[in-house]
């Protein structure tokens, strides 16, 4: 089988077995969206094992970034109206300089993933409480599993 259909197959395969497990059964802590951007940015960072260290750094670092912009905005009085409105969007500028800024260390240089991180952090509603955890916790996931698709991949190529 050539290599385009091998990963092709082995995406399509543990794509349905990773909505099982996680719709039916780890939503809403393990988010499915979560773990469909950080997959896909394992793959963006070249995969293999530095692809799954940075897209796992990477999108930790914007996570904890940006709960660390909102957490400040709150100890500042920020908001969404008015001057708080300024303050956050400050923060939030602060933030996008940073994912930028980060990518000079090595571990963290692949820029995408730290917006994806970011991003993932947002979209789960910003929680500064545990569920911000298992936004973590799906950023590894993601990652992992596109390592195992790539794998997998490799693996039927290699049969046929």
């Amino acid at each position: 089988m050539n290599a385009l259909n091998a990963i092709s197959l082995s995406v399509a395969l543990l794509v349905g077995v990773w909505c099982f497990a996680t719709l039916g059964y780890l939503e809403p802590k393990v988010m499915t969206w979560v773990t469909f951007l950080t997959w896909a940015s394992f793959f963006a960072a070249g995969g293999g094992k530095a692809g799954l260290t940075k897209a796992i750094a990477a999108g930790f670092a914007g996570a904890l970034l940006s709960a660390l912009a909102v957490w400040l905005n709150g100890q500042l009085g920020g908001g969404v109206q008015g001057v708080g409105l300024l303050i956050f969007c400050v923060l939030l500028a602060l933030l996008g300089g940073a994912l930028v800024q980060i990518s000079k260390i090595g571990l963290f240089s692949f820029i995408p993933g730290a917006f994806i991180g970011a991003a993932s952090f947002f979209g789960a509603g910003a929680p500064l409480d545990v569920k911000l955890g298992w936004v973590l916790v799906s950023i590894v996931a993601g990652a992992v599993m596109g390592l195992l698709s790539e794998r997998l991949g490799q693996a039927l190529t290699t049969r046929t």
